[in-house]
This record gives structure tokens, sequence and C-alpha cells, in this order.
């Protein structure tokens, strides 16, 4: 059967950590190589998402790979009803693996793996964003001194899938997590989340209470804030004064759905923008090797 990579929880604790270190180690995030070579990855995406879709076709092709894009739009209620068997089957017979964004992680949870022939990753969905995450945890350990063990991160902003994943990664990865949502975001989908992962989330009311002493400060999504109450969540300069002396910014969405940040805030060096986007570059590329290492091995066997 061909892996699949739709939460933290299918690669585990040990492959999580192997992952992040070594998307680190490699030298240099756009090196071309040809380990994606007569390799075709589908992309199905159910909304447009562009900074995802150049990040995977950027993986896929300096990895000598071919990518195809179709946009899902009313087909998304087939993909998660009884359809999925049908439709995947016939899908191994074109393309090589299947990035999936936008459609929620558990629709897929009692999906016919056994008869799907070819690696299917999730690109990003409401409810996770495990290559974020393990991008993220990579950027923290460049400036932790490579342990997360004393570290707290304050999230800010409304949830999306990739705080979902932050939740998750409580089981694997030692830091602390610290979340402020605006009072009309309902809290009991990341309780529950939390306590089926059986881990713990510090709940505030403020994003003054989120970010104090905290090591890396996450903007998160802007949705279910107007415009009278977008302001009181943005991150500015007087905000991040209330973190640690040599904290850093993460965006945990892209950078016109995160709440507002101040470009002062933005520019400066405490900003890990870019550091993110060549992460994340990198964990896609290892994770290809990953999904497909093991393919090529059982089929050496047979």
């Amino acid at each position: 059967m061909a892996r699949y990579f739709m939460n933290l929880n299918d690669l585990g604790e040990d492959t999580a950590w192997l992952l992040v270190q070594q998307a680190r180690g490699i030298p240099d995030a756009k090196a071309p190589t040809d380990f994606m070579a007569e390799r075709t990855a589908a992309l199905l995406f159910s909304r447009e998402a562009l900074l995802e879709r150049l990040c995977v076709t950027a993986a896929v092709r300096q990895m000598s790979g071919s990518v195809i894009y179709q946009g899902i739009g009313p087909w998304q209620q087939d993909l998660e009803g009884n359809y999925q068997r049908e439709l995947l089957c016939q899908f191994g017979y074109f393309v090589d693996c299947l990035y999936l964004y936008g459609l929620p992680a558990s629709s897929w949870a009692e999906a016919h793996w056994d008869v799907i022939t070819f690696p299917v990753v999730n690109a990003g969905s409401p409810d996770g964003h495990p290559v974020h995450v393990l991008a993220d945890v990579a950027c923290m350990l460049r400036y932790s001194r490579d342990s997360l063990k004393d570290v707290t991160i304050g999230w800010t902003g409304c949830a999306n899938g990739t705080l979902f994943s932050l939740v998750e990664g409580l089981r694997f990865f030692p830091y602390r997590l610290r979340v402020a949502l605006p009072p009309l975001i309902d809290r009991a989908p990341l309780q529950q989340a939390a306590e089926f992962h059986g881990v713990h989330i510090d709940f505030v009311n403020t994003p003054e209470e989120a970010v104090e002493g905290v090591n890396f400060v996450f903007a998160g999504c802007r949705g279910g804030l107007d415009k009278d109450t977008l302001p009181q969540w943005r991150i500015s300069e007087t905000l991040m004064s209330r973190a640690a002396s040599n904290a850093h910014l993460l965006l945990g969405a892209t950078p016109v759905d995160t709440v507002q940040v101040e470009k002062a805030v933005l520019c400066s060096p405490a900003s890990l923008l870019l550091l993110q986007a060549e992460n994340r570059l990198r964990v896609h590329k290892r994770v290809l090797h990953w999904l497909f290492d093991e393919n090529e091995q059982a089929i050496n066997l047979i």
C-alpha cells in the first residue's frame, strides 16, 4: 500500500523529527535533482492558493518531475463522498502522486487507502496543515539552539489548519502553545483536538496575553474578524515588545489571510517570512523522498 501524508500522525514522532532534520540539512533548497524524473504529481485544489501551488510545483519541478494542476470547484462534494474510491483508482493510471488542498483532512480518514496505489499528500486543509508545521519547526530550531524544550509559541488570531497541526505537533515536539482567539471564535474544536491528541493548550483572551514573554509569535488567520475588530489584533512593534527580547514572527497563513502585521515588524530581522518559504520547499522535497522510498523498496521485494 502506498504511503500517504494527511496529518502528522501519519508520520509518527521519529519520522517527523527525521524529516525536519533532513530538510534542514539540504545544502541548497533550490538545488536541482532527478529524484522525480519521469514522475508526475497532480494538484487538486478546492480553492486557489497561489503560494501553496508555487511551492509544491517548485519542489516537484526542481526534482525533474512534472505537475498537473486542477481546481476542483463543483466536484468537491464528490471527492469527499463515495466517489473517492472510483476517482482515485483511475488517477493512479495517469499520475504518480496526488496533492490535495482545501479539502478537510478528516473527510479522508475513511478513504479507501487499500486501493490507492500512489502517494497522497495534504497540502493544506481547514483542519490540518502538516507541511507548514514541519517547516515552522525547522525555523524555530534554527533560532532556539536546536532545541524546542524551552520554547513557547504565542498564537494570536483565528484558527486554521496550521493551528490545528500545531496542536497535533505538541505530541511530538516539546514546545508550549498559548492561543488567543477573538471573542466570537469558538474554542471547542481546538479543545476537542487537544483532548483527542492528549496535549495541553493555554488559552488566553487577548493578543497581549498570548505574546507575553514568548519566543515565537504566530500571526493567525483573520477570518472571523471585521474592519472594526481587525485593528485590535494587529501585530505591531508595541505588541512584539511584550515577547521575549529575541522573539521572532511567523505567519500562520498567507500574508493576505493573516491578522494585520505592521510593515515595520514584517520587514524587521524578527520576521521569518522568507525562511518559512524556504523551509516549506525543503520539507516538501523530503516528504517526496519519504513517500516514494518505501514504495520503491516494496517494489524491489516483489
